[in-house]
């Protein structure tokens, strides 16, 4: 099996993440031999095939398939592309067991077994969007609570969806007054780097269901406030004046790229494009 020339494997630690490491491999040719993994892997393919073998039985996972293995597993893997040995690209998630069994009590509201998933599936009704954003995101310097809410979503969702034994989800009840209390903390505090552990606290309720009921009642989640809040903010500064770098980082952006992002995504255009039809050439702040 000869290696591609650009082949890459990347590992990520993630700041403000320590239960997960993220994974992007790219042509990597290999026959990897069986081993276990200590916590759970997810593994998304992109390109090319994974033959992973568990026992006698041999399993292929093709492009935009996803290969889930609770740990302890015992495997073997090796890549194929076109129909013969060869290179394949993926992307993975490495996530503690101790967190997988948090967020399954999180779900359940009292204590549980940590999910487990069948290695024999080939998965195909995954979560796609919240995984493929939770990657875009490890390309910018996003908000830590962008980040975990991203990855909880993703999470929440296979442990729901995809589990063996799914846990059965705990009436909280409305909790419309700690609602109130998270909205209004982040009314004031959007200019921090906030984390959903400081949310929960807050709020005295689990990081699943403060996004679900707090969508319920407010039609959007706690991140998708605080970023509101944040590009509102940002398009006050720019109206007054204020250069559009320093207008991102008053408002508690961490840089050009995730605050273009998320102004364009709430107001309908680009900043330029704002500040172009929007700010008078006298109050027009220098570039």
């Amino acid at each position: 099996m000869t290696p591609k020339k650009n082949e890459k494997i990347i590992f990520r630690e993630l700041d403000g993440i320590p239960y997960a490491t993220a994974v992007e491999a790219i042509n990597i040719a290999n026959k990897f031999p069986r081993h276990v993994h200590s916590g759970y892997i997810f593994s998304m393919i992109d390109t090319g095939i994974r033959r992973v073998k568990f026992h006698s039985q041999k399993i292929e996972f093709s492009a935009g398939e996803m290969c889930i293995l609770s740990p302890g597993t015992p495997h073997s893997c090796e890549s194929f592309s076109k129909g013969t040995s060869g290179p394949h690209s993926y992307r993975a998630l490495c996530v503690d067991k101790n967190f997988m069994q948090k967020l399954a009590e999180d779900i359940c509201g009292k204590h549980c077994p940590a999910p487990g998933f069948d290695p024999y599936v080939v998965y195909r009704n995954t979560d796609t969007e919240s995984f493929n954003t939770f990657f875009d995101l490890l390309e910018t310097s996003g908000s830590t609570l962008e980040r975990q809410t991203t990855l909880n979503s993703f999470l929440y969702h296979a442990i729901q969806n995809l589990s063996s034994i799914p846990p059965q989800e705990e009436d909280s009840g409305p909790q419309e007054k700690p609602l109130a209390r998270v909205k209004d903390f982040i009314t004031k505090n959007f200019r921090k780097n906030l984390t959903l552990n400081n949310l929960s606290e807050i709020a005295c309720i689990s990081s699943f269901h403060l996004q679900k009921l707090f969508v319920k009642k407010y039609g959007v989640s706690p991140q998708e406030y605080l970023i509101n809040c944040r590009v509102r903010e940002a398009e006050q500064l720019i109206r007054n004046g204020t250069p559009m770098a320093e207008a991102a980082l008053n408002s508690g952006f961490f840089d050009q790229s995730h605050f273009s992002r998320h102004f364009k995504r709430v107001i309908g255009i680009s900043p330029g494009r704002f500040i172009a039809e929007n700010v008078s050439s006298v109050n027009r702040p220098e570039q």
